[in-house]
């Protein structure tokens, strides 16, 4: 048979014992690097999400910034919509009068017309004989015409 002496015991002993603490002292160091590696990643993520916090209150306040900005410029449109319709309205009624002048004239009597066109030759100095020939008006009327252009441009 085979003896098992006490020293090998207590040696076998002490080598196990030796190896178990070799072994938790390098787990140990593995964990703490881990451990330090794990912080670092951690720190960074810190730094990164302080970064990304500042950003966003950057970002938070130039779109703020442009909101107000966007309002103003609405306000301002609005006023300059309300001007054009303005001038619009007033154009339009412009031009309806225009519209209603020119039907108008052009309903007058073809008499007026003669007449008109008669005042302003003698306006431009026209003589009866001409004022006659080209209005084809008598003679008496033309003679009232440049009688009563000559009352009204001279002074009484």
């Amino acid at each position: 048979m085979f003896i098992i002496s006490p020293f090998f015991v207590l040696g076998s002993t002490l080598v196990l014992f030796i190896v178990f603490i070799a072994y938790f002292y390098r787990q140990k160091f593995y964990f703490q690097r881990t451990n330090e590696k794990l912080q670092t990643q951690l720190d960074a993520q810190a730094l990164f999400l302080n970064e990304l916090q500042s950003s966003q209150k950057t970002l938070n306040k130039k779109l703020s910034d442009l909101n107000e900005y966007v309002k103003t410029q609405n306000v301002e449109y609005e006023q300059v919509s309300k001007q054009f319709e303005h001038r619009i309205k007033a154009v339009q009624q412009e031009n309806i009068s225009q519209k209603e002048l020119l039907v108008q004239l052009q309903n007058q009597q073809p008499q007026d017309k003669l007449y008109s066109r008669a005042f302003k030759l003698v306006e431009l100095g026209a003589d009866i004989d001409e004022v006659v020939r080209e209005c084809d008006i008598p003679l008496a009327e033309a003679e009232m015409l440049i009688s009563v252009h000559r009352n009204k441009t001279t002074p009484s």
